[in-house]
């Protein structure tokens, strides 16, 4: 693993608004999961587009909160984006606040953005050093402008920390 000292950051609280869903991993890998159909729903019905008030507007994020405990259990994901104000929220939309904290910052591989953030997930699940670290209140997905080609993206995690 790289020294992770350098790649510590503190986020100030985030407002995101968008789509949820609740989820593990167990069920994930089961072939029973939640998250493509979310993200089909995401990119499908133009969620992005439907958002107001968004702070970066070609960036979208995926926040994980509401751990049941680690990465073995349940917990809510929402893929949305940052606002600078929440209105009235059109029906399906959920608005969720991630605190402001310390951060380590994960860069994914360049690649399909179909694998290139399970095969970051799967190193910090299996790596001791991420898992004693974690906070598990927020972890954070932020896509930008390297994650504009399906086929050749990367892009940020951040996993909250003790």
């Amino acid at each position: 693993m790289e020294n992770t000292t350098q790649n510590k950051i503190l986020l100030q609280p985030i407002t995101l608004v968008g789509i949820k869903t609740r989820t593990s991993n167990a069920e994930e890998m089961s072939g029973n999961g939640k998250i493509a159909a979310l993200w089909g729903k995401f990119l499908g019905e133009g969620i992005l587009s439907q958002i107001p008030n968004r702070i970066h507007p070609t960036e979208w994020m995926v926040a994980y909160t509401e751990f049941e405990s680690d990465e073995t259990g349940a917990y809510t994901m929402l893929i949305g984006a940052s606002v600078n104000k929440v209105e009235t929220l059109k029906p399906g939309f959920d608005s969720i606040q991630i605190p402001g904290s310390e951060y380590l910052k994960v860069p994914t591989n360049w690649g399909p953005i179909s694998t290139i953030g399970l095969d970051t997930w799967k190193t910090i699940w299996s790596e001791e050093q991420y898992k004693k670290s974690r906070s598990y209140i927020a972890d954070l997905e932020i896509y930008g402008a390297n994650a504009s080609d399906p086929n050749h993206s990367q892009f940020d995690i951040y996993l909250g920390i003790k």
